[in-house]
């Protein structure tokens, strides 16, 4: 009997999601990082693919380059990494409204692949860094809860209500209303934990604006990732989970929503 499509997502999530879970609260320390390094592996894989690479050995070399590159950050100061991932997914705020007219030049042979290591190296440092704290595995729940809202609310108020479309030269299907709505999901949610949780020691205005910067981020790794896929012809990053696509397809929104909430985790002194 062959599964659908919808199938298949339904069964990958019911298999890997608890699988996911009880890694973040089962794995320490160095088996935490390696499970990180593991999914490294296929995400710059992947990347290499939206980069325009269709050779064997270059993907090699590239997926090499990036492991190396992670654990060398880990022996640098970590300012500087998340620095440039707040730049890169900024400035992406402003590129993507130009999409594919005059950004030309984020495709060309050099920066294609460098792009990989804005998008891949600080995301994943990131969540190594939250995971390690002592309230790792409770802050890594929260960021996870608020992707996941956001995406299950952009995607029900926006086919039932998407009109105005976001990024039409980007991803078609999003809109702006399904960002609203993913932006009044997590809403829910953030408000949800500052009630429930005695540590939030801001004021709830400003706990709700980091949010919806998240979501926004999130957003833009979205996009960032069907550019690059768009320009190359891609349907999905990969096939390594049945139904879903790659591990890039279900981590673009981590990818550029990690680096900020660690940034906004250090400004309030939450690590």
């Amino acid at each position: 009997m062959t599964l659908s499509s919808f199938q298949l997502r339904t069964l990958s999530t019911v298999v890997l999601g608890p699988l996911l879970l009880w890694a973040i609260v089962s794995l320490q320390g160095e088996a935490f990082t390696l499970l990180l390094v593991l999914l490294l592996l296929p995400a710059a894989w992947e990347w290499s693919r939206l980069a325009g690479q269709k050779r064997l050995w270059p993907q090699l070399e590239y997926t090499a380059l990036v492991i190396l590159l992670f654990y060398a950050s880990r022996l640098l100061p970590l300012e500087p990494l998340l620095l440039a991932a707040l730049l890169w997914w900024g400035g992406a705020l402003f590129w993507l409204r130009k999409f594919p007219a005059q950004t030309g030049w984020l495709f060309n042979p050099v920066l294609r692949y460098i792009a990989g290591l804005f998008v891949l190296l600080p995301a994943w440092r990131a969540l190594e860094v939250i995971h390690l704290q002592e309230q790792g595995v409770g802050l890594l729940f929260f960021l996870l809860l608020l992707i996941w809202s956001a995406d299950i609310g952009a995607y029900l108020v926006g086919v039932r209500m998407g009109k105005h479309k976001l990024a039409p030269n980007v991803s078609p299907g999003k809109s702006i209303e399904g960002v609203l709505g993913g932006m009044a999901a997590a809403s829910l949610v953030g408000v949800a934990a500052f009630l429930l949780l005695d540590e939030v020691k801001i004021m709830l205005p400003l706990f709700l604006l980091s949010v919806l910067l998240l979501v926004i981020f999130s957003v833009v790794g979205d996009l960032v990732e069907s550019a690059y896929k768009r320009h190359v012809g891609l349907k999905d990053s990969g096939q390594l989970i049945p139904g879903h696509g790659g591990i890039l397809d279900r981590v673009d929104s981590l990818t550029a929503a990690a680096p900020l909430y660690l940034v906004l985790l250090l400004l309030f002194g939450w690590v």
